[in-house]
């Protein structure tokens, strides 16, 4: 606690649950995406609470990436991702200068950027909810540049505002069929390259804080904790007994933080 004089207990408490909901998601059970809603909704200093949040996760998100290629190196499909990568970089750069960006000229508030990230929270339970209905309608298909690009820069929008480009990244990959662990690796390494380039402009636009690094050091070890928990849960228990309550929880926190930016 000393090292930390500027956080409460409480707030340590939840900074701390967020990171190990994320080590979860590493391991196999999908609590990631309640993360971040609940981080900014107990960030300490809440005028910034979005952005602040935001880029404490960054860097956490790119150890957990450089962990988890290292074991599916030898996996990726490194062709598929290349159509994926200019738009990308074009959605990074557009996202940076309007969410992560505090310069009123051009960028949102962070009372706004509290309620986007509230509503694509939403929308990921109403894809969660029309899943089936449209991986369906993505026909199979190989990759191209029309495709890649679309999704590319819808990645690079979403993971920029909120970290937030699984479903994207699945209407892209899953449609083109890959066996589970090459669909496992080739989602890895997009998201290892994605957040490499997203802290260029994170730490030019001043997200990236020695506070929040030290933050990230000390709370560091709940992470693997939480990648064996979510391993366990994934092999011990079936996905229908606890996906439809992840997603409850998800909605109730996306409403949470809606309703505390008006």
């Amino acid at each position: 606690m000393d090292a930390l004089p500027g956080y409460t207990f409480p707030e340590l408490f939840w900074i701390g649950l967020s990171l190990f909901l994320i080590g979860m998601s590493k391991g196999g059970f999908p609590v990631g995406n309640i993360a971040l809603p609940i981080l900014i909704l107990v960030w300490p200093g809440q005028a910034q609470a979005a952005r602040a949040a935001v880029g404490f996760m960054l860097p956490m998100l790119c150890l957990m990436d450089a962990a988890a290629l290292a074991l599916y190196w030898r996996q990726v499909q490194w062709r598929r991702l290349v159509f994926l990568l200019p738009a990308m970089l074009a959605g990074v750069a557009v996202a940076s200068v309007l969410f992560v960006s505090n310069q009123a000229a051009v960028a949102v508030s962070d009372r706004a950027l509290k309620t986007m990230i509230g509503g694509l929270g939403i929308l990921f339970v109403v894809y969660f909810a029309a899943k089936k209905w449209i991986l369906r309608h993505l026909h199979a298909s190989e990759p191209g540049w029309a495709k890649g690009s679309a999704f590319g820069f819808a990645a690079g929008i979403t993971s920029t505002l909120a970290h937030a480009a699984g479903p994207v990244m699945q209407m892209y990959l899953l449609p083109q069929q890959l066996e589970k662990k090459s669909f496992a690796a080739t989602s890895c390494a997009f998201f290892w390259m994605m957040n490499l380039v997203k802290l260029l402009p994170f730490a030019l636009l001043g997200r990236i804080r020695p506070e929040g690094l030290q933050l990230g050091a000390v709370l560091l070890p709940v992470i693997p904790l939480g990648v064996a928990l979510g391993w366990w849960l994934t092999h011990k228990t079936e996905q229908k007994h606890y996906t439809v309550l992840i997603y409850g929880v998800l909605l109730a926190t996306s409403v949470m933080l809606m309703l505390k930016a008006l």
